[in-house]
């Protein structure tokens, strides 16, 4: 006798909340990370035929388009059912997951031009309107939509099919491809549009952000508004995606996992589904050519298949540059078939080594996922783990404490950077860049050039000898400059454009125009405060500087309730009170006329644990510095970088996400400074990531369904 006043009273809940929610729901697509540049949205909410056709239409099809399409179904097909509870809002994560049954039946039969039975959302009419809910949805589902219509079912709009038209068969990955789309979700069809397969691979991920599952339950009024084609039945959960069995395809691990929100049915093994999406018409573009990743698989090996899941993560954020940090002091992993030695000596362990077949793997997976695969080739500092097969290369550091004494100078075990006085240098050098570029097909290779410790040069006869040939005393910065045009030039000569940290151009290399500088100390030293000097004094002569409006991160900064400050509680990053420094870095480089990347303000694996860290990230405008329009055209982007010191293959994917997303969506979005609403998005997101079996790290208080199934 109890039950059914209780379900009235739930009905009339239910009801209200529709009345207000309808009024002000928070659309799915507004939700899509990165933020997109421009969207309309419709009336209807449609639902997905679950034999979708995939096709190619008015133009180019390619492998990787296709690849494409198998990839996504599988993404599709594994969708959970909800994705998460945020505690922030007291709901669900998307408007669509929030709605109960019988409000999300209401909403699909208004949209359809039935009768909703809205009596006032208060007092005995609301408690009536509980009371009939069910009988009323179930008729006016099953009535006609007119003279001529008898018998026919109103049901939800069905998409049937998904058409790309790419206009371009260019499929280089470079600064130059053209990732911007339209993507237009309408019934009967989801049409896309993309100048070039990876802009299409771009609005395949928006589209997947979007989609929503729900269990539709025998005999409720959302079964009788849900077209035949559009149920998945109970039978097919579970089933598992991805591209050619590829585990790391479709994420599937979380698939039907259980866990759902308050005053939510748990989802049952026999329970129907249904794919729901918003109508809405989406324009996007890349605010910035550059969006990229570092990896460092030098201080810890990361295995072949954690990258992949990097480069997962980096699709579903549309960063397009993974930064391979290949070898350093520490190791030297990169099995090479010009110098087997190096790895076969300086890899951790024998089975801690990237094969041939591993790189082509990593590039190939990248590429069909429109990401590129930068490798660096750090010298000639951080190159201890060279020595151990090829020692003649480094420079034999000597004892200049017995020189004091009287004594010739003795040499010690030391080694210290690469021997720039040797021509043998530049041969070896030549051979591995050789194979480099055989191996990582981009159009541009890392130099390093960072952190070179001058001393042992300065001890070493040999290079002693050949700093007085060339006359140039002690100014070993100059030599450092020499090394690093020499193996510019040996760049150049392979066919590739050079990236080089910072400290080549503060140390004034002459480096040619095509060079990216990447500008990553957050902190001045003298070097770099001569050559800002330098560029100061010749500003007088440019054009008036403009100062752009720091309103955005002004604004940002005002959400975060403080202005930036010393580091506190342990929770270091490069921001903290240290702007100015990478500003005015960005301000000489591109003044010279060269292009940068911006990493300073963000070290992901700076920071520390239960941190918001994420938020300074977020409130990094690259453009924020004082320059010209020319100038601030010149900051091609920049890279979220994960130092390896101490993020190894158990860690690395909980510490880099979603953090990384922060850096992703401001590299992407001309319009993101809005915390508050990011915070939520980026909950939402990481409820994405779990559900495709990527571990990213939780935000806070709250549940995904993924969590069940999900591990490090």
């Amino acid at each position: 006798m109890g039950a059914r006043p209780a379900a009235r009273q739930a009905g009339a809940r239910l009801l209200g909340c529709l009345v207000l929610g309808l009024a002000a729901f928070v659309p799915t697509c507004s939700a899509l990370w990165p933020r997109p540049e421009a969207y309309t949205l419709g009336s209807r909410t449609l639902c997905l035929a679950r034999h979708l056709e995939w096709k190619a239409v008015q133009g180019f099809s390619s492998d990787i388009l296709e690849e494409g399409f198998v990839r996504y179904q599988g993404i599709i097909r594994d969708l959970p059912l909800g994705l998460g509870h945020n505690p922030r809002h007291n709901n669900s994560l998307g408007w669509l997951d929030g709605l109960s049954d019988d409000a999300l039946a209401a909403r699909l039969l208004a949209e359809l031009g039935g009768q909703t039975g809205g009596e006032a959302a208060t007092g005995n009419g609301r408690k009536a309107a509980g009371a009939r809910r069910r009988d009323e949805l179930a008729l006016a589902a099953g009535s006609t939509a007119g003279a001529g219509a008898a018998g026919r079912r109103k049901r939800c709009h069905l998409v049937r099919t998904i058409e790309v038209s790419v206009t371009s068969s260019d499929q280089s990955l470079n600064l130059e491809t053209r990732e911007s789309y339209t993507l237009d979700v309408a019934s009967p069809a989801i049409v896309i549009q993309a100048n070039s397969v990876f802009g299409a691979l771009r609005a395949l991920e928006s589209l997947s952000q979007m989609l929503r599952r729900r269990s539709v339950l025998p005999g409720s009024a959302l079964e009788a508004l849900v077209p035949p084609e559009a149920i998945w039945p109970a039978e097919e959960e579970g089933a598992q995606g991805g591209e050619g069995g590829d585990a790391q395809g479709a994420g599937a691990a979380a698939s039907g996992a259980g866990g759902d929100l308050p005053q939510r049915r748990r989802r049952k093994k026999k329970d129907k589904t249904v794919l729901l999406v918003e109508e809405v018409d989406i324009y996007d573009a890349p605010r910035f050519r550059y969006r990229g990743l570092l990896i460092d698989t030098a201080r810890h090996f990361l295995p072949v298949s954690v990258i992949k899941t990097h480069l997962d993560a980096m699709t579903m954020v549309k960063m397009n540059v993974l930064h391979w940090h290949l070898t350093d002091d520490q190791s030297f992993p990169w099995q090479t078939e010009e110098l087997p030695e190096l790895a076969e000596r300086g890899s951790f362990a024998p089975e801690a080594v990237y094969t041939p077949a591993d790189i082509k793997e990593v590039v190939r997976y990248a590429r069909f996922r429109g990401v590129r695969v930068i490798p660096e080739l750090d010298t000639p500092g951080h190159t201890a783990s060279w020595g151990k097969a090829y020692p003649e290369l480094l420079t034999r550091c000597y004892d200049t404490a017995a020189g004091r004494t009287g004594e010739p100078p003795e040499p010690s075990d030391k080694l210290g950077p690469i021997n720039p006085a040797r021509n043998e240098t530049y041969g070896f050098l030549w051979r591995l860049i050789r194979e480099a570029t055989r191996s990582f097909p981009d159009p541009y290779l890392h130099l390093g050039g960072d952190e070179v410790e001058h001393e042992c040069w300065k001890s070493n006869p040999e290079v002693q000898a050949f700093m007085t040939a060339q006359k140039w005393g002690d100014d070993f910065a100059r030599l450092e400059g020499y090394y690093m045009q020499q193996v510019i030039q040996l760049a150049a000569s392979a066919g590739r454009a050079p990236i080089v940290w910072q400290e080549a151009y503060d140390r004034g290399v002459k480096l040619p125009a095509g060079t990216r500088v990447q500008v990553w100390k957050w902190w001045k030293d003298a070097a770099q405060e001569a050559q800002q000097a330098r560029f100061a004094a010749s500003a007088e002569r440019r054009m008036a500087l403009e100062r752009p409006g720091s309103a955005q991160a002004a604004a940002v900064q005002l959400q975060l309730g403080s202005e930036p400050g010393p580091c506190a509680n342990g929770a270091c990053s490069p921001m903290d009170g240290e702007q100015e420094a990478w500003k005015a870095e960005l301000q000489a480089v591109t003044g010279d006329g060269y292009d940068a990347i911006l990493s300073a303000p963000w070290y992901l694996n700076l920071g520390c644990y239960a941190s918001d860290d994420w938020k300074k990230y977020y409130a990094v405008d690259p453009t924020d510095f004082p320059g010209t329009t020319e100038q601030k055209d010149r900051v091609l982007g920049g890279t979220a970088c994960a130092w390896g010191e101490y993020i190894d293959a158990v860690n690395s994917i909980n510490r880099v996400w979603p953090r990384a997303a922060a850096v992703a969506e401001r590299l992407w979005s001309k319009d993101a400074t809005d915390v508050d609403t990011a915070a939520d998005r980026l909950a939402d997101l990481r409820c994405r990531m779990l559900s495709r079996g990527i571990a990213a790290q939780s935000m806070g208080p709250g549940f995904c369904p993924g969590e069940m199934t999900t591990r490090m």
